[in-house]
């Protein structure tokens, strides 16, 4: 049977069982013994390698950080590789964030990123074995459950287990990136005391645009008004599509008559991190031809026993450096006063557009799209950058509105549908005798 009509007669198995893996809150949680992010994390990767054994495929759990379903004989694999852990629920939400039916789509935080696109991979490997077609490597589901939060799960993962030959991870968009961006996220503190400000909060985590953020200020006459703001989330990488609730709680209190010391740190706040999201205010609007320009999100503040935190994260072109962001970062605030942490850093991952991995996705894509784009490079950092001979591979489809770390996210089942396909062809091109 031909894998496209197999993924399509079998579109409500595939519905209910993604919406099985959405119901679960997959958001890191205490550590436990054996459930090292926590355990509603370990439960959602515990049901996904149950629904893989249910259909009969071999699986295994690396320490309780990854898990796997796999397919196929030799000694060798490829790999798809994506994640169960999700960022909060967050907000305004019109449909059920655990996982919901409405029209043509489903809704839940983690249909696009990434419990959808994982599934789609499953009725994908499920169409493949019907298919009956020989392959010369054995084919991987892998299930990482911290790549949210910048976690160990890969690298445990290949303390234990050797690396695809080939793969993909479905945490991105088509057709095939070929240019993930550097990462930095890093804080900067600063002890503000006996100043007009009692309070503040504001964002849930740094990778996304706060959506909500509030302030408590002193007035003269020793009542305290609290200010508060509303924005549009949107992903760290694309901070442009969000509308940013830190950026109007700083104009807002700005407007207010405030000590001099406070008003000093507003304005130099306002002035390097809520004017832009490209660097430019703060001196590091870089750019290239192969990535474009860098990108800026103010994704946290808070200010709690007198300290003062603000959290960013930054994506920068491939063919920089960090330093050429960091020294700047650094000489702007750390005279100010503002003590800085390095938090995270991943490097700037680059593939040619001719290499074989990459044209053979992109041969797969244009098959089944008629799509002849060619491929992309994002902002967004993926699982790519921590394992060997890995790209990011959709399920971001063009023109398709991103609903990634935004209330009401969601995927149409048509696109599931088209995603399992791509999915398929995808992963029997690379591992095909």
């Amino acid at each position: 049977m031909e894998m496209r009509n197999w993924i399509t007669d079998h579109k409500d198995e595939m519905v209910d069982d993604l919406l099985t893996v959405l119901a679960i809150e997959s958001v890191e949680g205490e550590p436990l013994p054996g459930m090292p992010n926590g355990k509603a994390v370990n439960d959602a990767l515990e049901h996904m390698l149950a629904i893989g054994e249910g259909y009969g495929f071999r699986t295994g759990n690396v320490d309780g950080h990854a898990g796997y379903i796999e397919y196929g004989e030799g000694d060798d694999y490829v790999g798809v590789l994506g994640h169960l852990d999700i960022v909060p629920v967050g907000t305004g939400w019109t449909k059920n964030p655990l996982g919901e039916v409405h029209g043509d789509s489903v809704y839940g935080r983690g249909t696009v990123d990434d419990k959808g696109p994982m599934i789609a991979a499953l009725h994908g490997l499920l169409a493949i074995r019907e298919s009956g077609q020989p392959l010369k490597h054995r084919i991987r589901l892998i299930f990482g459950t911290s790549e949210e939060t910048g976690g160990p799960d890969v690298h445990n993962y290949l303390s234990k287990e050797k690396p695809p030959v080939a793969g993909f991870t479905p945490d991105a968009g088509f057709p095939a990136i070929n240019a993930e961006m550097g990462i930095l996220i890093f804080s900067l503190e600063k002890r503000l005391s006996g100043t007009d400000l009692v309070e503040a909060e504001g964002g849930t985590a740094v990778n996304m645009v706060p959506a909500q953020a509030s302030m408590r200020l002193r007035e003269k006459d020793g009542t305290v008004t609290t200010l508060r703001a509303e924005g549009v989330s949107a992903h760290g990488s694309t901070p442009q599509d969000g509308k940013n609730a830190i950026w109007k709680l700083v104009d807002e209190a700005l407007t207010r008559e405030l000590d001099d010391t406070l008003k000093e740190t507003l304005r130099l706040i306002q002035y390097n991190l809520c004017q832009d999201t490209d660097g430019k205010a703060l001196g590091v609007d870089l750019s290239d031809d192969e990535s474009g320009n860098l990108v800026q999100n103010f994704g946290l503040l808070s200010f709690r026993d007198e300290m003062l935190k603000l959290g960013i994260n930054i994506r920068y072109p491939v063919t920089f450096k960090a330093d050429d962001v960091l020294v700047k970062v650094r000489d702007v605030f750390e005279k100010e006063g503002f003590t800085f942490t390095l938090e995270a850093h991943n490097e700037p991952l680059f593939y040619p557009k001719d290499n074989d991995l990459i044209q053979k996705l992109m041969g797969v894509y244009h098959e089944v799209t008629g799509d002849t784009s060619g491929p992309l490079a994002i902002g967004g950092g993926t699982y790519a950058k921590e394992m060997p001979n890995i790209v990011a591979f959709g399920p971001q489809l063009p023109d398709r509105r991103d609903t990634v770390h935004q209330a009401d996210e969601s995927t149409t089942i048509a696109d599931l549908l088209l995603c399992a396909e791509i999915y398929a062809r995808a992963m029997y091109e690379l591992a095909r005798a």
